[in-house]
């Protein structure tokens, strides 16, 4: 059984460095024997199956392969179709009527200390707003992201992050329904 995974390869793209088309990040991972690869915008959003159900297994398989074929670190994080469904739909500020061009998602590698997200002060970095879930940062930025003061989601948490926006993820939701 196959199951369908949403991959967010973190920090392609992004400048004049670190450039892959997304029909060679397609064929690379068709190249992997992954199927119905599809990929959306240009900063390395890609929906495949496998049969593959290990999610940390396929990160280190892609991320191998970028660093191999492309040769450049990209770190991968994965969520199953089911997941990431789940996550956009559980954003906390679409519920109190926030402006979607406001939303954004920091998603994690993995879930947090507890001690490192509650030691983020939330008064610090009004008035941009976070709420945490499983394995991603809600984030509500009112006066855009260029303006934002939120923290280094990475060093602050101490695990991989990769931002999308609204649009990139309810995009793709809407590719894996």
């Amino acid at each position: 059984m196959s199951t369908t995974w949403v991959a967010l390869v973190r920090g392609i793209n992004v400048g004049r460095a670190k450039r892959i088309t997304m029909l060679d990040l397609r064929t690379m991972l068709e190249s992997l024997g992954y199927k119905e690869v599809r990929t959306h915008g240009q900063s390395g959003n890609a929906i495949f199956s496998s049969g593959q159900r290990n999610a940390e297994a396929l990160e280190q398989e892609i991320s191998s392969r970028i660093r191999t074929h492309f040769r450049m670190d990209a770190a991968v994080l994965l969520r199953t179709a089911t997941e990431f469904a789940g996550v956009v739909d559980a954003n906390p500020f679409v519920t109190h009527g926030a402006p979607s061009s406001e939303l954004h998602f920091a998603f994690l590698s993995a879930e947090p200390a507890a001690a490192k997200a509650a030691g983020v002060d939330r008064e610090a970095f009004k008035p941009d707003e976070f709420a945490f879930g499983k394995r991603v940062v809600y984030v509500r930025l009112p006066n855009g992201i260029m303006a934002s003061t939120l923290p280094d989601w990475e060093r602050t948490l101490g695990v991989r992050a990769t931002q999308r926006n609204w649009n990139t993820t309810t995009r793709l939701r809407d590719l894996i329904r």
